[in-house]
């Protein structure tokens, strides 16, 4: 009996993990937790990446659809001071790159406002753009990171298009630092910054900060965005949208030998500011950099609208001629 108990005790100890075999197991599976770690950290970034991405594509899509109303003040986000109607309010963009800066209430002619109405929703103008009051518009002006986007307009005399580009950093708020805007008034300043941010590649894990934001950063801010082990760098927690709305050219050819020809851009005669009168019998005359989408009018006759004809109206959706002939 007692060479069994001795026997079995032995089965015993021999079957039984020891403690250096179990922390040799803990050290195995900690390293392969090690290595795992980073790849699921990717794969998050990714993810948040291309759910960012999606999102921004989708009120782009928005923006573009809305080139085309002619509720330029409700819902065109294309609306500047320079072709609109006078006393219609001009789209009014993100005035600062904090992305911790929610604005107090939401304004009629706020660019995530007008997004809002393109959308089909019906935003509270003076209530704030929170989650907790007008969730549709916060989807349009705040991020999964709960920081604010940004959408700025390019210059407005490119003879063939107007740019706008949508900003979205969604890296843990005060992680990384966009530099100030500058004013927008500084048309040179503005337009090298607007024109970094466009030309950047902010995918490329290689690439470098722009040269108006080395400029303007601290040199720990620049190392910031430039260093992140699982990225390459931190460039592409900063999802870029960009939006183009083409300008088109018209051609009045008018040869009638006594009407003249009234052209109106969105509104009636008795409305519009952007007009062009071609004179009776003086050939082709070119009107260049219309914005896209922009509803076109032309009236005939001696005096102008409304004591005029109206003879075609369409939406300018690429270069066209009208003709005025007897």
């Amino acid at each position: 009996m007692q060479r069994n108990e001795n026997y079995s005790n032995k089965m015993i100890r021999n079957s039984a993990f020891t403690l250096i075999e179990i922390i040799a197991v803990c050290a195995i599976i900690g390293i392969l937790f090690a290595i795992s770690v980073p790849g699921i950290q990717l794969q998050i970034w990714e993810g948040k990446k291309k759910s960012e991405t999606d999102q921004l594509e989708s009120i782009a899509h928005i923006i573009q659809s809305s080139f085309e109303s002619t509720d330029l003040e409700g819902t065109n986000i294309a609306a500047f001071p320079n072709c609109i109607p006078l006393g219609t309010a001009a789209t009014q963009f993100s005035t600062s790159t904090d992305v911790t800066l929610l604005p107090n209430m939401a304004s009629t002619n706020d660019w995530y406002v007008k997004v809002a109405r393109q959308a089909g929703y019906n935003p509270q103008i003076g209530a704030a753009p929170t989650h907790a009051l007008q969730p549709q518009i916060a989807n349009i002006l705040i991020n999964s990171s709960q920081n604010t986007r940004i959408m700025l307009s390019g210059p407005n005399n490119e003879s063939n298009q107007q740019r706008f580009i949508i900003l979205s950093l969604i890296s843990p708020r005060g992680q990384l630092e966009i530099p100030a805007l500058p004013d927008i008034n500084n048309t040179q300043v503005y337009l090298n910054y607007f024109n970094d941010l466009w030309n950047t590649d902010w995918n490329y894990p290689s690439a470098t900060l722009p040269s108006s934001w080395t400029a303007s950063l601290t040199s720990s801010q620049i190392s910031e965005w430039q260093h992140n082990s699982q990225l390459g760098s931190n460039l592409s927690l900063l999802r870029v949208q960009r939006i183009v709305c083409p300008k088109y050219a018209i051609t009045v050819n008018n040869t009638h030998p006594s009407d003249n020809c009234y052209i109106y851009f969105n509104f009636n005669g008795s409305n519009a500011s952007s007009t062009s009168i071609v004179n009776s019998n003086s050939g082709p005359y070119i009107i260049s950099s219309i914005l896209a989408g922009r509803q076109i009018q032309a009236y005939r006759g001696n005096a102008i609208p409304p004591n005029a004809n109206l003879f075609t109206q369409f939406i300018l959706r690429d270069n066209c001629e009208i003709t005025l002939q007897d």
